[in-house]
């Protein structure tokens, strides 16, 4: 197996169009719109068939969103700007339409207008024999030439091959529960958890573009039914602002009984203007956002349509039952961060448990420290090396002598 591949190959999932195929396409649209707008007709059809090619591009974006670079590729932003000020009002407004798709949907890192390189994968290897599972994670476009990766979140870390690999491996963890990942970069420990049964998934990043591509990356592997139930939200779980009289030992009933329950922390409120988070306790929410209950939940409450990323509020912090971490400490004073993360969000069920994959001490600053920062907040964990070849098989070669280290994480009865 091998965790990078060549942005030819495509995932087991993967909806998504080759590179070489979306910029044919838009060049066939592109040339369309230059033949029938040099022939300047002054009946209807030529006006008709311009407002129909443009209808097309719009179609196009909004199915995948790299033709919007494939259309500059094809040297058709510039036409769309001209076609703006065409002398018939319809094609004029299917033009500005074009136009604010690609504004709208313009990828991470990407320009528009401008003319852009294809885009660069990572093919990660996560599934079973029995239950393949190959995620095609595009990259941030970062400017730097010879696909060069800089930017932290747009790493295929090995701890995130391995942790989305042990769900893989592990379904029973996640079928059924909620689930939020910090410090996601390209996600794929969410991805291998929705396809493993979550019923919701809290993808969560610093980086506004990290989550941005991360929600691509989730529609294009998972499909738009399955992706639906994945909310990629920023959020930065190591910001020590995130305090409030939440973490008082208040009752939960004084707590719930502000703000109408809901969770007050930056990650609930991030959630709500997802459009998703609402009260486990509000009626017919039950409590299965802490493991009780979970095979009591409504099929059709699980089906994509109606889902809706539910969590619990527990002391006004939105709680999941599953909290999933890869390379989460690697700077001094992050395995607190990780410690006050978990007391937060980790919910208060004997079944909640959180998933820490990290490089050992000798690779990473700070990973001395998580040990003692869980203990002293409050946590009990088991910790070992990561040694299995299924899981470690197919890493990077330059760091296939980094050990990394699993941590279960529960709160201490």
């Amino acid at each position: 197996w091998s965790a990078v591949m060549s942005s030819d190959a495509g995932g087991d999932g993967w909806e998504g169009r080759q590179w070489d195929d979306m910029v044919e396409r838009c060049a066939a649209v592109v040339d369309r719109l230059r033949t029938i707008r040099r022939a300047d007709d002054e009946d209807d059809r030529g006006a008709a068939e311009l407002t129909r090619a443009l209808e097309e591009i719009v179609a196009l974006i909004a199915d995948d969103e790299e033709y919007v670079p494939a259309l500059g590729a094809a040297r058709g932003h510039d036409l769309l700007a001209r076609l703006v000020t065409h002398r018939v009002s319809e094609v004029a407004s299917a033009a500005a339409d074009a136009m604010e798709a690609c504004a709208r949907h313009c990828p991470p890192g990407a320009s528009f207008p401008g003319d852009v390189d294809e885009p660069s994968h990572a093919i990660m290897r996560v599934g079973t024999l029995a239950a393949p599972l190959t995620l095609r994670m595009r990259h941030v476009r970062e400017g730097y030439g010879s696909g060069e990766r800089r930017r932290i979140p747009n790493i295929a870390w090995d701890s995130g091959l391995v942790l989305a690999r042990w769900i893989s491996r592990h379904p029973e963890l996640v079928a059924g529960k909620s689930v939020l990942e910090i410090g996601a970069g390209l996600g794929a420990p969410s991805m291998a958890a929705a396809r493993r049964g979550a019923s919701t998934v809290a993808l969560t990043d610093a980086d506004p573009l990290a989550t941005r591509n991360a929600a691509y990356n989730a529609r294009m592997n998972l499909g738009r039914v399955a992706s639906a139930k994945v909310a990629c939200v920023v959020h930065d779980w190591n910001d020590e602002s995130d305090l409030s009289d939440s973490d008082s030992d208040d009752s939960d009933e004084t707590n719930h009984g502000t703000d109408r329950g809901r969770a007050t922390c930056s990650l609930g409120r991030a959630l709500e203007r997802f459009g998703g988070f609402r009260r486990s306790d509000e009626e017919g929410g039950g409590d299965w956002a802490n493991g009780d209950g979970a095979n009591e939940v409504e099929t059709s409450r699980l089906e994509v349509e109606t889902s809706r990323l539910e969590v619990e509020t527990s002391r006004r912090f939105a709680t999941f039952d599953v909290v999933l971490g890869a390379d989460v400490v690697h700077e001094r004073g992050m395995a607190q961060g990780v410690a006050r993360m978990l007391v937060r969000h980790l919910g208060r069920s004997p079944d909640a448990v959180a998933v820490i994959v990290n490089p050992a001490p000798a690779h990473r600053s700070g990973a001395a420290d998580l040990p003692s920062a869980l203990e002293s907040n409050g946590m009990a964990f088991a910790s070992t090396r990561v040694t299995s070849a299924m899981l470690r098989v197919g890493v990077m070669e330059e760091t296939e002598d980094v050990r990394l280290d699993m941590f279960l994480v529960r709160r201490r009865e």
